[in-house]
């Protein structure tokens, strides 16, 4: 979804074409609150207005401009998924629950990148969006790839390589 942001707030961003407009509404919010406009450029102002707005708005009638949240969701995985997810939260000694949060916590902070070197041995190749070299390398030639990976998912990254028969540097 292309999405708009100012004053820390996120607004959705969709195109008419009948209409031949931009358009869009604040997010995270418990009101509705819409906005358009026949460019980027004014959809973007028309955005900025509306969050200015709408927060005048709640000053003035005394609420919270922020939607809220109980803090409580349920989710659908995989049977496989919950008896991992169940087995490492069992290794760390924390309930599903705490496993799960410390995961979420850690997926939405801004992640710190660590580099590794990946060596390809067989067609199987990393996503090229990971890629650090501008280079078109050739899977399955032995040539050396330079990924980003972030700390968290350093060893998980190294077990899977091991798994392909890829060296990790």
């Amino acid at each position: 979804m292309n999405t708009l942001k100012y004053k820390g707030y996120i607004g959705s961003v969709a195109y008419s074409e009948p209409d031949k407009v931009f358009f869009g509404k604040l997010e995270g919010i418990d009101d509705l609150v819409n906005y358009e406009g026949e460019s980027v450029d004014e959809l973007t102002a028309a955005f900025h207005e509306a969050v200015d707005d709408y927060l005048i708005f709640c000053e003035e009638h005394n609420c919270k401009p922020e939607k809220s949240y109980s803090g409580s969701f349920n989710i659908r995985i995989s049977p496989a998924t919950h008896r991992d997810i169940a087995n490492r939260a069992t290794e760390a000694g924390i309930s599903i629950n705490a496993f799960v949060k410390k995961v979420l916590d850690e997926a939405v902070k801004e992640p710190i990148p660590s580099a590794s070197r990946l060596v390809g041995y067989d067609a199987l190749a990393p996503e090229p969006a990971m890629l650090m070299e501008s280079e078109s390398p050739t899977y399955g030639s032995g040539t050396a790839v330079r990924l980003q990976i972030p700390e968290k998912d350093l060893a998980f990254a190294k077990e899977l390589a091991g798994r392909m028969g890829w060296k990790v540097e």
